[in-house]
């Protein structure tokens, strides 16, 4: 089991943010989406600011956004920690999921042109070379997005991304797994063959099975986890 401190995690280079509350959000999303802060480690303000060389107010208020996130849990007289995902809450939101990015591919389907197209066949291109999980995470996400974007519906857009970023620590776990980052391009180029020809059935249905094997995936993995982590 990876150790639930903040031993492993390395504050990086502040430069790039434009605030104090944008430089400990951003780094902490990322510490916790790549796994360097394990599920169940208490975020202490004290010691976060201390890490971070802040005072406690921005570390407070990033702590607070990644709370709104769903990254952050917070529990009266034990403060914050990150957010522990259980089988049940992969298997809601991967639900979600689907319903959502159907609909947003169904609404906008009709709006995807070919310089589209020409793009999501570069991201799949892209995507088969690339090895790092967290270049792939973002490739992954510009995909969809893409896929989605002609939706042109912004809630729905900010409702998909939010879902996509809580469970996205276990989907960069996935994207490593050879076998279903093949399987996962695959899946990609069936949905855009779809869309190529106007199909817009079996383009939503072939998003489904996508979205469907990456929650079964997922839950498979968490239930091997749970087995071993038990007594």
């Amino acid at each position: 089991m990876v150790a639930n401190s903040l031993d492993s995690f390395i504050v990086p280079d502040k430069h790039r943010h434009k605030t104090a509350m944008d430089y400990v959000v951003e780094s902490l999303r990322e510490g916790i989406l790549s796994g360097a802060i394990a599920e169940g480690t208490a975020l202490r303000q004290e010691e976060l600011a201390s890490k971070f060389g802040l005072s406690r107010m921005p570390v407070r208020d990033a702590i607070r956004q990644l709370e709104a996130e769903g990254l952050v849990t917070y529990e009266v007289h034990k403060g914050a920690s990150v957010a522990i995902m259980t089988i049940e809450d992969i298997v809601e939101i991967y639900d979600m999921r689907i319903m959502a990015e159907c609909t947003a591919l169904d609404f906008g389907f009709s709006n995807i042109v070919a310089n589209d197209l020409a793009q999501m066949h570069d991201l799949v291109s892209t995507m088969e070379q690339a090895t790092d999980p967290h270049q792939l995470s973002e490739l992954n996400e510009r995909f969809h997005h893409l896929l989605y974007s002609k939706a042109k519906r912004p809630r729905l857009l900010a409702l998909i991304k939010s879902l996509h970023d809580s469970v996205d620590r276990h989907l960069r776990f996935l994207l490593t797994n050879l076998d279903y980052h093949k399987k996962s391009q695959q899946d990609h180029k069936r949905i855009v063959k779809a869309c190529a020809q106007g199909d817009r059935e079996a383009a939503k249905q072939y998003l489904a099975e996508h979205l469907a094997e990456g929650r079964d995936s997922i839950v498979t993995f968490l239930e091997t986890r749970r087995r071993q982590d038990a007594p």
